[in-house]
């Protein structure tokens, strides 16, 4: 089976990618081959399954069969090192600070590390080392080896509250220790697979769609070895999908602040997933201020330095689409990237107030439609992590549209970048792992404008 097959090969693989071993020991290129197979081979087994000739119902002891099987996989993987990654230094020590009571968003990292050689470290980034603020030195000295470890260490975190709440809850399991916080994302998942079930039932749709999320390899890569903080989004996304199609709108509307409150950016498809109408215009100020309220916390420590701040003004990786916008831009502009960034604002918003004003009626049609609004966000955005395309893995549930398929497998071409790193001339090969990434994606909206028929799964 392929979800067990995934298992198997990132538990051999992360010995590899150990802390300690230089990037270009690491054999990335293998690995990278490796996901790109389990990955294409997933997607012709979701194109079969999703086909529209078997829309049978499966039967309780083969539904649980679905649900050992992912699980089994993804225990396999709680023991093993995060393959190129290392976000999850980050989450400790947000959780730590979190679970001490303190509050995690007015400092950065770098505020609280103390250790030999670190005034070299931080003058690469424009910064002077200082004692850590008062009632946070016991929690520096303990956090020390993970503190030395977190990315971009400068910049204050960017993960919202309910975020912060599960990075805690790891802390409190196992303190410094990455098995915790597996366990939050696994938990996290059990409850998306249920929630997404629920969906199925109420759209008379083949439970058998569950595995989809459930054997995904993607899935297994970047929750359950790599511990990405996005497994918090799906429960969200898994809640709203079913009270979409059940039409409990309050209900929806409440998983959608949640999500809000776990990624900011959620809140751009709420539209997509309401009725034009004046209670669903009631519906959609009431969901931004609770998630407004939610996030409070975090948006009263915003400043220059903060996560939030930096990704919204200079974030890019991995983009196709983005780079060239800043090139034609930069003809023409002195500040490209922004200009460029608002044009994607502009566009994306732009799909979500049309698509609301169709007014959609069925179900399907505004889950569609939000769907859509997410791939637009990833293709023209500037940063198309893998972990992002697992964002419309609970819509790819409930309506397996062929674009979001080829997304979720075409996604591992990211982890290329990290060979074409240790190359010769690196910024020559900066276009290819995004062309791998995302090109696909292009050719797919293209086929499904093409293939559309008014029945059938990609409808």
């Amino acid at each position: 089976m392929i979800p067990i097959a995934t298992a198997l090969f990132l538990a051999v693989m992360a010995p590899r990618f150990v802390w300690e071993i230089r990037l270009g020991d690491r054999p990335i290129a293998l690995f990278a081959i490796g996901m790109a197979i389990v990955s294409i081979a997933f997607l012709g087994w979701a194109l079969r399954l999703t086909s529209g000739r078997d829309r049978r119902m499966l039967s309780g002891r083969a539904l649980w069969l679905v649900f050992a099987v992912g699980l089994i996989a993804r225990i396999m993987l709680i023991p093993s090192t995060p393959i190129l990654e290392d976000d999850f230094y980050r989450y400790q020590w947000d959780g730590a600070v979190t679970a001490a009571g303190k509050n995690p968003f007015p400092y950065p990292p770098a505020r609280f590390v103390t250790a030999p050689g670190i005034d070299r470290l931080l003058a690469t980034v424009g910064l002077a080392p200082t004692p850590p603020p008062k009632g946070y030195e016991t929690l520096a000295r303990a956090g020390r080896e993970t503190l030395l470890r977190v990315n971009n260490p400068h910049i204050a975190t960017i993960y919202p509250p309910l975020a912060q709440l599960g990075f805690a809850a790891g802390h409190l399991l196992t303190p410094w220790q990455l098995t915790g916080w597996k366990i939050v994302i696994l938990t996290a998942e059990m409850l998306t697979f249920v929630l997404l079930l629920g969906a199925l039932r109420a759209g008379r749709l083949p439970l058998i769609w569950s595995s989809l999320y459930w054997w995904h390899p993607l899935a297994l890569k970047e929750f359950a070895n790599s511990a990405h903080m996005d497994a918090l989004l799906l429960p969200f996304f898994g809640g709203a999908l079913w009270m979409v199609i059940a039409g409990r709108t309050r209900l929806m509307a409440l998983c959608m602040a949640g999500a809000a409150a776990v990624k900011f950016w959620p809140l751009l498809i709420v539209p997509n997933l309401l009725r034009r109408s004046r209670a669903a215009i009631v519906t959609g100020v009431m969901i931004g201020l609770l998630a407004l309220l939610l996030l409070l916390p975090q948006l009263v420590a915003a400043s220059a330095n903060s996560g939030l701040s930096r990704y919204a003004a200079d974030w890019q990786r991995n983009a196709l689409v983005f780079p060239g916008l800043v090139a034609a831009f930069g003809l023409v502009a002195s500040d490209a990237a922004a200009l460029a960034r608002l044009l994607v604002a502009g566009i994306v918003m732009g799909w979500v107030a049309w698509a609301w004003s169709r007014d959609h009626a069925a179900p399907l049609d505004r889950i569609r439609a939000a769907s859509t609004a997410i791939l637009l966000l990833i293709l023209l955005g500037p940063t198309g992590y893998p972990w992002y395309a697992l964002w419309l893995l609970p819509f790819a549930v409930v309506q397996p549209r062929l674009p979001l398929l080829v997304l979720l497998a075409s996604a591992p071409g990211y982890y290329l970048d990290f060979w074409f790193q240790i190359r010769a001339n690196p910024a020559d090969w900066t276009w290819i792992a995004p062309l791998l990434s995302a090109g696909p994606v292009w050719l797919a909206l293209v086929a499904e404008r093409l293939w559309r028929r008014p029945t059938g799964p990609y409808a």
